[in-house]
């Protein structure tokens, strides 16, 4: 994997990830539902933003595919990219008390890190894509960024479900529960944007973008940590990145399974 951090690149292949990825607290999560899209596009090159569109059930907001070229490959490159520019966060976004024993550097890391992990995983499912760490004929590059994380706020978390269980909370429920799906970073948010290209001759042949916050739920144990959400969302593009590539190169047309915005408990 080429892990490309704040303009600084060093090689990583994506089977090392595995034992680089340190050991965090907290539960897997389940798939997150999506929030407005990202106010900016900050990877994906210039040229190509402009042709991109809402693709219904494609898993992903926005997105533009050459599928005739993409179904010539056979084997793909992974490289999880920290995007040198990141989309700004607001005030609210960056309150959380997980900057009290990180920065947001360190976590980005951390998450790209699992990010090519859970490639890694996804891949292993493929029924038309060989993952491999050299370009070649053959070969797509597949340049995953991750240009925006919002930390969950885990004592405000606690303190919402705990309350959801006393009278007051379920009386003021509906109430909440509507401020959480309109909210764009509740239990946490990340965006990303990603590019294929010919692994030889650089030509792009897709570029798709997505931008996703937790799931909305009357309660939830990964509201209690940081990054149980947005581990789940990765969890969910890489899997439905596969999804897509497998569907395309068999000639079929892209159908990705909606994701429900609410469950009743999330863990």
């Amino acid at each position: 994997m080429n892990f490309i951090f704040r303009g600084k690149t060093v090689w990583l292949p994506v089977v090392g990830t595995v034992l680089l990825l340190p050991l965090f607290s907290g539960c897997n999560s389940t798939p997150a539902r999506k929030s407005d899209p990202a106010p900016e596009t900050v990877y994906i090159p210039a040229s190509y933003r402009p042709l991109m569109k809402n693709i219904a059930r494609s898993g992903v907001q926005k997105a533009w595919l050459k599928p005739a070229q993409i179904r010539n490959y056979s084997r793909i490159v992974v490289a999880v990219v920290v995007a040198p520019k990141q989309i700004a966060t607001t005030g609210w976004e960056r309150f959380s008390s997980r900057y009290l024993a990180a920065d947001y550097d360190e976590d980005i890391r951390y998450l790209a890190k699992y990010a090519g992990k859970s490639f890694l995983d996804a891949f292993k499912k493929s029924r038309s894509l060989q993952l491999v760490t050299r370009s070649g004929p053959s070969t797509l590059v597949l340049e995953f960024a991750l240009v925006q994380v919002v930390p969950n706020k885990p004592v405000l978390g606690a303190v919402g479900n705990i309350s959801n269980l006393t009278p007051l909370g379920l009386l003021l429920l509906p109430l909440k529960l509507t401020w959480q799906g309109d909210s764009n970073d509740t239990g946490g948010a990340i965006a990303m944007e990603a590019v294929l290209r010919d692994s030889v001759t650089g030509e792009v042949v897709g570029v798709f973008a997505d931008r996703r916050k937790g799931k909305t739920a009357i309660f939830s144990l990964n509201d209690f940590t940081a990054y149980a959400n947005i581990r789940g969302i990765i969890d969910a593009w890489t899997a439905n990145t596969v999804t897509m590539l497998d569907q395309i190169r068999s000639g079929k047309q892209v159908r990705i399974k909606d994701e429900t915005g609410f469950v009743v408990f999330d863990s």
